[in-house]
């Protein structure tokens, strides 16, 4: 019940985060901040929009700091943003979905008051998912360490050619993926680009990775699940070809033909305020049309 206990602290604070220019997001906030001061609570929001809401204005990264929970308005992609940086400091995040797909960003405009107020009396569900640990080592020595909520993607660089990726795991062999790159996705993100590739939908609660091959040369190599206590290490072995290391489809690292990547479980999870009123599967019926005749 970690968000009932920080939501029950005096005089609480829930920071607004917008997607900027969502259609109706500033109309959603200040419905937001309503219901929050009819609760004895206060919003805070970033200083691009504070302004024009009348709220108190916080850097994001201070926010995480000052907030009891987050209220996310707008898509998946400010979803996962947010949650990459909330997830350090074990801040739950809520999400609202302004229009499109919303798979994570679950609770719909509508229904935010009474989200709200399961939230506050701890009634709300609160996922601990699963977050990936990049770490990029650089031929010099050099250390660059990532996070990803959805998933870890190494592709082809700039030239566009098929490259050749070796994988181990554990320090043991694993595969050689020779194609347009591979996918390590964690539960959450099963249902983004690996799914895309072919792999699993897998429940949110099951402990495993999803190691899915994009466009691979060779029909012997499929998707592979594995246990997300292990640890998985990438490097080119194609050479004068680099490839670039995306998270959650929104930060690149590009990666020359020395370098490496560890991936593993983060230590530290992504707490999700879900809807009280749909479970995952509600959720693949209702957002991708599972099963449909």
């Amino acid at each position: 019940m970690l968000a009932a206990a920080r939501l029950e602290a005096a005089k609480p604070t829930v920071g607004l985060v917008l997607k900027r220019g969502a259609p109706g997001a500033r109309e959603v906030a200040r419905r937001v901040i309503e219901e929050l001061g009819g609760r004895g609570m206060r919003a805070v929001a970033e200083p691009e929009e504070a302004g024009a809401l009348g709220c108190e204005s916080v850097e994001k990264q201070a926010m995480f700091d000052v907030a009891a929970a987050i209220v996310v308005l707008g898509g998946d992609g400010t979803y996962l943003a947010t949650a990459r940086l909330a997830g350090e400091r074990r801040v739950p995040v809520l999400g609202v979905n302004l229009g499109g797909l919303g798979f994570l960003t679950e609770v719909r405009a509508e229904d935010l008051a009474d989200a709200l107020a399961d939230a506050v009396a701890g009634r709300a569900p609160i996922d601990s998912r699963t977050m990936l640990r990049a770490v990029v080592r650089r031929s010099n020595g050099g250390e660059e360490v990532c996070q990803a909520l959805n998933d870890a993607v190494l592709s082809r660089g700039s030239l566009g050619r098929v490259i050749e990726i070796e994988a181990r795991i554990d320090g043991r062999p694993l595969a050689s993926f020779k194609g347009d790159g591979v996918i390590v996705a964690t539960p959450t993100g099963s249902t983004a680009y690996a799914l895309s590739a072919g792999g699993p939908i897998v429940h949110p609660s099951v402990e495993v990775f999803v190691v899915a091959p994009i466009c691979p040369h060779t029909l012997s190599v499929r998707p592979l699940v594995i246990d997300d206590g292990a640890r998985l290490e990438f490097r080119l072995a194609t050479r004068n070809e680099d490839m670039v290391l995306t998270l959650d489809g929104q930060q690149a690292v590009s990666m020359g033909p020395e370098d490496a990547v560890e991936i593993s479980r983060s230590p530290h999870p992504a707490c999700l305020v879900r809807s009280s009123r749909l479970s995952f599967y509600d959720l693949l019926r209702t957002k991708l049309g599972w099963a449909r005749t």
